[in-house]
């Protein structure tokens, strides 16, 4: 059965940085295959792990529904997005990514939400890890495109709209059906002298603090660079990152 981590946090705050780096820890504990999935609608994961998706569910959505008259004799709606939902995942090595695209636009979805799900639940037991990395409204997982989640981690520097994200994600993830294990924050480029105070703006939360990610120069210098972070050295972000993944447990972590 796969573990499944998400990912989420206001825009800004190194989510998908450390998306990036927990999908690297996996693959050098061999913890694979992974299925990454940025449901970030600016879908920048895939540059940070150095590949490059063609196309994303959002895409095949609006395909569909340009074509569900045209669509070839004998050949149904579900048949049309089952196809083309393979042909969207990028292969790579130790790891496949799904890339899910813009949010809805006009019309509806539903059906088509149902196929993504359905896709989701066939696809996920043939991966050790499933990791996300979302936008702030947890849209996919609110409206249930993707299965339950074992960890969720939701990021926050020192701005106080971080704050307000996660207080959103917290009312959030409390009215949707799906199953969300553990939640925790991870601050992420705080200085240690403010560490104190994040804490304490938290302590409303129902989140456990998992620790912080620094800044970390080398990570800034690879992004502008359009480096990967898989080939990152290591660096104080990446040892960060380690720490909270062994907190976590690895992949024999109980949820």
């Amino acid at each position: 059965m796969s573990r499944s981590i998400a990912v989420a946090g206001k825009g800004g705050t190194g989510k998908t940085t450390i998306t990036a780096l927990i999908v690297r820890y996996l693959l050098e504990k061999k913890e694979g295959p992974i299925l990454v999935v940025d449901a970030d609608p600016d879908a920048n994961l895939g540059t940070m792990l150095g590949i490059k998706p063609e196309k994303s569910v959002g895409d095949l959505r609006d395909d569909l529904l340009k074509e569900i008259k045209n669509l070839p004799a004998g050949m149904g709606k579900a048949a049309y997005m089952e196809a083309g939902l393979h042909e969207v995942i990028t292969e790579s090595r130790g790891f496949d990514l799904l890339t899910m695209g813009r949010g809805e636009g006009p019309g509806c979805y539903c059906y088509m939400n149902s196929l993504i799900r359905k896709f989701a639940d066939e696809l996920n037991p043939s991966y050790a890890w499933v990791v996300m990395d979302n936008e702030a409204g947890l849209e996919h997982i609110s409206r249930r495109t993707t299965n339950n989640i074992d960890y969720l981690l939701v990021a926050v520097t020192e701005s106080p709209l971080s704050f307000n994200t996660a207080k959103n994600i917290e009312a959030i993830t409390g009215a949707i059906k799906n199953s969300i294990g553990r939640k925790f924050v991870v601050a992420s480029m705080v200085r240690p002298e403010k560490i104190d105070s994040v804490k304490e703006r938290l302590a409303g939360l129902s989140f456990e603090y998992l620790g912080n990610v620094p800044r970390d120069e080398a990570v800034e210098n690879a992004i502008l660079a359009g480096n990967d972070l898989l080939t990152l050295p290591d660096s104080a972000s990446y040892r960060s990152i380690r720490e909270i993944m062994s907190h976590l447990g690895g992949y024999n972590a109980a949820t």
